[in-house]
């Protein structure tokens, strides 16, 4: 009996118990197409982190009012007078790093937005605006943005215009903590995680300075914003800049109450969590692999039982016990393999569905072809046992069996 008398006779076999096939394949389907699906949606997650990572720059550092190791990206209010705050002397002795291309002071805060008789809240950012628009390159749906000469007027993000119920339109009047500005342009959209500018509304330093003076203290600022020179080693240029904020408010690393936000740091943030998802996501995947493998075991073993005047009959006319072994092992490998194509199949298909609703989506072929493989391996595994029990049948005790 070869290999093609062995297939052929194990499809009539699998044919011959439909339901049971099915149901036993339908354990691997499962198993396979979930492992697929959730690593090819962290895949096409990080696609979209690391396209984000590409907005924000590539060569830009943001330095917060907090340690980044302490679980805050900054804020205008702290338990100290002074920790975890940044002043304007830390904006000038960072600006004469030599590999700076750029920087911008910015103040913050958040505080409601008021436009005719409807309020929303608001973040507001005080910039410089030409050194601001060198580090974060914004687009402008209507009007323009700030100059450095202008007061009183503002910029506002995408998501504050859409906040509105009535249409807020350049030259449109808004109320900032009881201070009116004019509307002098409107941005495009982002969507872009790391460079948050949808659902902000930008002034002018002063203003902002003046806005938010009962919550600051003299010179405090809210970040620094700076873009490195091209060619510029980013790692490097972070350390001195880590030196000079740690000279700058006589605190030790250890001790350090200011954040430095880098696209290393962020590349390395959220790769280290996607990755620990992925690990997580995969392990439950997992266990409805090990579920099918369990209920190919199962089936095998039963296979075996009730075929037992079979595997006689064969024996009897001189079937050798590797033969019999290498029919069952087949079987439940085709099971397997059934189950990975079948799994694979439906993978795709809903990957291809997900896509349509605007979700990034990878389709890894390493892991398309590895949960094949692996259903293969599981099939293997789930039915050498059987098929070693299947060829110690005795064919005088099994001819006997009713």
């Amino acid at each position: 009996m070869n290999l093609q008398d062995i297939i052929n006779f194990t499809l009539h076999s699998l044919l011959h118990q439909k339901l049971r096939s099915f149901l036993t394949v339908l354990g691997i389907i499962v198993g396979i197409s979930s492992v697929i699906l959730l690593v090819g949606l962290v895949q096409g997650l990080k696609t979209d982190v690391l396209s984000q990572l590409e907005d924000f720059g590539p060569r830009t550092i943001l330095i917060t009012p907090r340690s980044t190791s302490s679980g805050g990206f900054g804020g205008p209010s702290s338990f100290s007078p002074t920790t975890g705050k940044l002043f304007e002397k830390d904006y000038e002795r960072v600006k004469r790093l030599p590999e700076i291309e750029s920087i911008t002071k910015i103040i913050s805060g958040t505080t409601t937005v008021q436009f005719k008789d409807q309020s929303i809240s608001g973040t507001v950012f005080g910039i410089e605006a030409s050194l601001f628009d060198d580090t974060v390159p914004v687009e402008i749906e209507s009007g323009r943005f700030l100059d450095d000469s202008d007061r009183g007027v503002a910029g506002i993000g995408h998501d504050i215009v859409e906040g509105f119920d009535e249409d807020v339109k350049t030259q449109s009047n808004l109320l900032l903590v009881g201070k009116k500005f004019k509307v002098i342009g409107t941005l495009k959209p982002t969507g872009n995680s790391f460079a948050p500018i949808d659902n902000v509304i930008f002034i002018a330093f002063d203003d902002a300075k003046e806005l938010f003076n009962e919550s600051l203290l003299d010179n405090e600022i809210s970040a620094i914003r700076l873009t490195l020179k091209e060619g510029t080693n980013v790692s490097a240029a972070e350390d001195e800049i880590v030196d000079i904020m740690l000279a700058s408010h006589r605190v030790t690393e250890d001790e350090k109450d200011f954040g430095i936000i880098s696209p290393e740091f962020i590349n390395k943030t959220f790769t280290g969590v996607l990755d620990t998802i992925t690990l997580f996501l995969g392990a439950i995947a997992s266990i409805s692999l090990i579920v099918g493998g369990i209920g190919i075991s199962n089936t095998m073993f039963m296979s075996v039982l009730e075929r037992r005047r079979e595997i006689g009959t064969m024996k009897a006319v001189g079937a050798t016990t590797t033969q019999i072994r290498n029919i069952f092992i087949v079987e439940s490998s085709i099971i397997g393999m059934l189950g990975g194509i079948l799994g694979l199949t439906l993978a795709i298909v809903i990957g291809f569905v997900i896509t349509l609703f605007d979700i990034n989506f990878i389709f890894d072929p390493f892991v398309m072809v590895g949960a094949v493989a692996f259903s293969i391996i599981i099939g293997l595994i789930s039915g050498t046992f059987p098929a070693i029990e299947a060829a110690k049948v005795d064919p005088m005790v099994a001819l006997r069996y009713e």
